[in-house]
Order: C-alpha cells, then sequence, then structure tokens
C-alpha cells in the first residue's frame, strides 16, 4: 500500500465506529482529503491528539481503495489557543468550514493552505479581525471581491450615503440604481471603509466598533455563499460568538467534542 508524507491541519472530524474517527485535512500538497484514523479516539492512541480539529500536524498516510489511513502523525502547532475559549471555536469552525465547501478535493493549493493556517493561527492569538481578512483574501485570490470604486450600475465614483450590495455584479449600486433594479441591501459608508482596507491588507484610517466591523463581514459572508451557492452553517453562530465574546467559558474536551462543524451521522464505507 503505497503512502505519502504532508503537512495538513484538520478541518473536521467524524466519529466512525467504536474507536475510528474520520478526518478531513487540508494538505500541503494533494489539497483537501479525508483519511481514517484507526483507534485515534483511544485513549492510548498515538495519533489521538494529532487527529483533533485545528490541529497542524505532520501525517503518514497510506493510500487506500476506497479511503486513506493515517499511519503516523507528529504535532506541529495544536493551537491550543482556541480551546480555551468558546468565542475562538466558532471563529476556528467558520474557517474550517469555509475551507471544506470552497474547495475541491485533492486539489492542491499552497497558497490557500497558508491561508487557513495563518487564520487559525491569528485566531488562536486573539486577533479578532482574523476571520474577517480571511473571507477577503479568499474573494480577492478568486477575484470577485466586489468593485469599491463606485456605482456598478452607472459608474458613479461619488455616491453619497448608504449603497446597495449587488450580489450578482459583485459590487454596489448607489440609491438611483438599486431602486431601478430592485435591489435593497445597504452597506453603510463605515463598513466600506472598512472592506477597502480588508482589500489592501491595511489597517482602517480610523478605529469602528464591533457592529461596524460586523456588517463589512456580513457583506463578504453574502458574497461568499453566492460563490458557492450554498450557506455557510457556521457563520451566524461565528458572529454571534464574536459580539458575545462569551471568552469566560473554558473548554477541557477533545477535538470531537468541540468541533462545530462536525456531523452527527456515520457515513458508510464501501
Amino acid at each position: 500500500m503505497p503512502a505519502f508524507v504532508t503537512d495538513a491541519v484538520v478541518t473536521q472530524t467524524r466519529r466512525y465506529g467504536e474507536a475510528d474517527r474520520l478526518v478531513t485535512l487540508f494538505t500541503l500538497e494533494r489539497g483537501r482529503l479525508t483519511a481514517i484514523a484507526k483507534s485515534s479516539r483511544k485513549p492510548t492512541s498515538r495519533i489521538r491528539g494529532a487527529t483533533e480539529t485545528f490541529v497542524v500536524a505532520k501525517f503518514e498516510i497510506a493510500e487506500g481503495r476506497s479511503l486513506d489511513i493515517i499511519r503516523s502523525a507528529e504535532i506541529i502547532n495544536p493551537n491550543l489557543g482556541l480551546r480555551d475559549s468558546w468565542t475562538r471555536i466558532q471563529l476556528a469552525g467558520h474557517v474550517a468550514e469555509i475551507a471544506n465547501k470552497i474547495t475541491d478535493e485533492r486539489f492542491p493549493d499552497a497558497e490557500f493552505y497558508e491561508l487557513i493556517i495563518e487564520a487559525l493561527q491569528k485566531i488562536s492569538d486573539g486577533d479578532n479581525t482574523a476571520v474577517i481578512r480571511y473571507k477577503g483574501r479568499i474573494l480577492n485570490n478568486m477575484g470577485v471581491f466586489p468593485d469599491l470604486t463606485g456605482c456598478s450600475g452607472c459608474g458613479s465614483g461619488k455616491v453619497r450615503g448608504d449603497v446597495h450590495l449587488d450580489v450578482h455584479g459583485s459590487g454596489f449600486l448607489c440609491a438611483d440604481c438599486a431602486d431601478e433594479s430592485h435591489v435593497f441591501h445597504p452597506v453603510d459608508m463605515d463598513a466600506l471603509y472598512i472592506l477597502t482596507a480588508v482589500r489592501d491588507g491595511a489597517e482602517p484610517i480610523k478605529s469602528y466598533d464591533k457592529a461596524t466591523w460586523d456588517r463589512a463581514e456580513d457583506v463578504l459572508t453574502i458574497l461568499l455563499q453566492s460563490f458557492m451557492q450554498q450557506n455557510l452553517k457556521t457563520a451566524s453562530a461565528a458572529r454571534h460568538a464574536r459580539s458575545t465574546e462569551n471568552d469566560r467559558e473554558n473548554i477541557s474536551s477533545t477535538g470531537d467534542d468541540i468541533n462545530p462543524v462536525q456531523e452527527k451521522s456515520e457515513p458508510e464505507i464501501q
């Protein structure tokens, strides 16, 4: 049975059988794949820690006929800072869900791998802007970040007051064009300033409150969901966790128990 070694981050786990896990990995060399980690839920398993959600590790993986098998693993970064905060767990789960849904299986993308690693590390370090910057860079890299230069309808660069998000046009409409197009999704200018900073990888020209950052991130979430043509199940939980910042609740459990994107049903392996 041929095998390969790769760095990877665990983006999802599912319980399988009495003691196994199905582990979704985003690997450096081979993109996203799913492998079985046999007996990894046993307390004595040598790969137990490395197969927990959000852990970055070096994996030895054997290629199976229907499913790859994790032979061994060595932890590179456990991202322990995520596990003492419910808020950070929810944000990390949101990052992981986006990675799982927006990428194709076994399609190598080293740049996207680094994006995930960076976002999880920043969340672990307490950076409240990590998720919006992650979303912004994804949209930017895919060429679908909204045009912020003016109205995408009439082309006017001198728009006053709120503009309206044009999801299908990947831009914004002035009030008159929005009315003509029957589009109503208002976005205020402060949120646009934040989006401009996110696009440019810079800091906003002034400080904004959490509500304004949330409104700016909502725009990117809508565009991501439109691009993927499916909803992000963790989006509302991540938004709520970020706005309430319920960091007082300490978590002391395994990756199976804190996995925000864990599926309850056990898939069948042929």
